[in-house]
């Protein structure tokens, strides 16, 4: 009877808990599609957005490989994976009985000296059987748990990556602005030389002088901004790829430089799916179910087996040994209602992360569709600053030789100026906009930017 009860414990252990998650319906894939529709994006057309790594310029893709390797905070997370993975060992190791062993020796005396004496050798083992699945239960949170930190730190790669190729831009961004700035600077200087000669000739006035002085100072005063910008961006350059005495890295590589593909910067919904966040959520789904299980089977009862065998006398050459086996049956009886709450607190946290998980996958959709409308706006931005940049340049040619030859006043000269340096500025930031857009489409598709360059498809 007693082995007919055991074995029947053992075959409802394993079957007690067998974890399915269905995930909550949404509609969010087929909207996001009609959305793309109304934005006239084919999505026969798309290429996956892990190509443009193929315009990557090599030193940037060794500071890719130096951040993987480098970054404090991957560092990090990488011990966090490690973490979890030795809890979960620890859990796991619960499947298998206790072990232990003992040897001991007693002597005896009284006030006449030794009277007896007394040795042995034992050994005891100890099991609970996993009747309801509890264990189980823990060891499948661990996992998802081990699951949910590798997502943290996919999720943190992608956002480091974007965060340094977006600085990384900027200051390329900056030092360009910067080289902008100096042709400004120059190209005011020489028409302040210009003023001064019609000056003293008397065909300029004073109040023209001071105006095109103070555009002198503007454009010093950028000057100075720019720099500022540019060392703040080199330090945080340097922080990101875990340099923490902030050494500057001498970039190589110039703004002109920079391409990017003629994209129409849409994936497959299915892909989408694969954001750290949706998986996050679809992981606390399933760990809710672990833990309302737990919650579950509290209050049934738990079946503790033992056994235990020792050896008298070892030491003396004895041979008379003992050994026990037991069964032990417990079960919670009043608890003061704390295990009923446990229920409703597992009951609750489920409900919370299924809306969760609703309002992430929205979001997410949401989020695409933002950074796909705004890619859309910065190639019509760029092709517009490219197309003023050129009408800006020959106005202010024209300007400068219509005011030397007299023809137009200082105003139209000096408006001509203005509108040729901002111009100048405006197809840089047009530009470097357009390349950010670019990276937080990549941040938003989950799809962290490839380190390595990928073959062109045939």
């Amino acid at each position: 009877m007693q082995k007919t009860l055991l074995a029947l414990s053992f075959t409802i252990a394993g079957c007690a808990y067998n974890p399915s998650v269905e995930l909550p319906e949404t509609h969010t894939s087929e909207v996001y599609g009609q959305a793309l529709s109304r934005q006239n994006i084919n999505a026969d057309d798309a290429q996956t957005l892990g190509r443009w790594v193929q315009v990557f310029p090599e030193e940037l893709v060794d500071l890719l490989r130096r951040l993987r390797e480098n970054n404090l905070d991957l560092d990090m997370a990488r011990l966090r994976i490690e973490r979890a993975q030795q809890l979960q060992r620890a859990t796991a190791a619960d499947q298998w009985p206790g072990l232990n062993a003992s040897l001991n020796n007693r002597d005896n005396y009284d006030e006449y000296g030794k009277t007896s004496d007394s040795n042995g050798l034992n050994f005891s083992a100890s099991y609970s059987v996993d009747l309801w699945g509890e264990r189980a239960a823990r060891i499948d949170q661990r996992e998802i748990q081990v699951q949910a930190q590798r997502w943290q730190e996919r999720s943190l790669m992608i956002s480091l990556q974007a965060q340094f190729i977006r600085t990384y831009i900027q200051t390329l961004a900056l030092n360009e602005l910067r080289n902008v700035a100096e042709q400004n600077f120059e190209a005011s200087v020489k028409l302040l030389e210009l003023f001064e000669l019609t000056f003293e000739a008397g065909s300029a006035s004073g109040i023209e002088l001071r105006q095109q002085k103070n555009v002198v100072f503007n454009a010093r005063s950028k000057l100075v901004d720019l720099a500022q910008s540019v060392a703040v961006n080199e330090r945080a350059l340097a922080l990101l790829l875990g340099d923490t005495d902030l050494t500057v890295t001498d970039l190589k590589t110039l703004f002109a430089d920079l391409q990017a593909p003629a994209i129409a910067a849409l994936q497959p919904a299915e892909l989408l799916e694969q954001r750290p966040d949706i998986q996050l959520a679809q992981l606390a789904l399933r760990e809710d179910q672990s833990l309302l299980h737990q919650a579950q089977v509290a209050r049934w009862p738990d079946l503790s087996l033992s056994a235990s065998w020792g050896l008298s006398g070892v030491l003396s050459g004895g041979s008379d040994w003992a050994g026990s086996l037991g069964e032990t049956v417990s079960v919670l009886l009043f608890d003061g209602g704390q295990t009923k709450a446990q229920m409703r607190i597992a009951e609750l946290d489920a409900d919370i992360n299924r809306a969760n998980y609703l309002y992430t996958v929205a979001d997410a959709y949401r989020d695409v569709l933002d950074q796909l409308q705004a890619y859309q706006a910065r190639v019509q931005q760029l092709d517009i600053s490219e197309q003023r940049f050129d009408n800006s340049q020959a106005l202010y040619d024209l300007s400068k030789v219509r005011y030397e030859s007299g023809d137009t006043d200082f105003i139209n000269l000096l408006l001509a100026q203005q509108t040729w340096f901002s111009a100048n500025e405006s197809i840089v930031t047009a530009k470097r906009d357009y390349l950010l857009t670019l990276i937080n489409v990549y941040e938003s598709m989950g799809s962290a930017p490839a380190l390595t360059a990928v073959p062109p498809s045939a």
